[in-house]
């Protein structure tokens, strides 16, 4: 079975942004993240091999200080 890709969305803390982009952009299996204007503050492109390890860093990223909500849109 192939990756999985997402994008994930999120609410930042406002004056957080830049130190919680960077922080999650180390996380194993985020690809790129950057800040954007609009209703969510921040936007991560991940990929991992499996749903399990998809679950774990969405977890690892809500529980980030800082992340105040997320969405996942799952590719398919």
């Amino acid at each position: 079975m192939g990756q999985i890709k997402a994008v994930i969305l999120t609410g930042l803390v406002l004056g957080s942004e830049e130190r919680v982009i960077k922080e999650i952009k180390k996380f194993e299996g985020v690809k790129d993240g950057f800040m954007v204007y609009g209703e969510y503050d921040g936007v991560f492109l991940v990929e991992v091999p499996s749903q399990e390890k998809l679950n774990a860093l969405i977890s690892r990223i809500r529980r980030t200080e800082g992340v105040t909500r997320t969405i996942t849109l799952v590719a398919i």
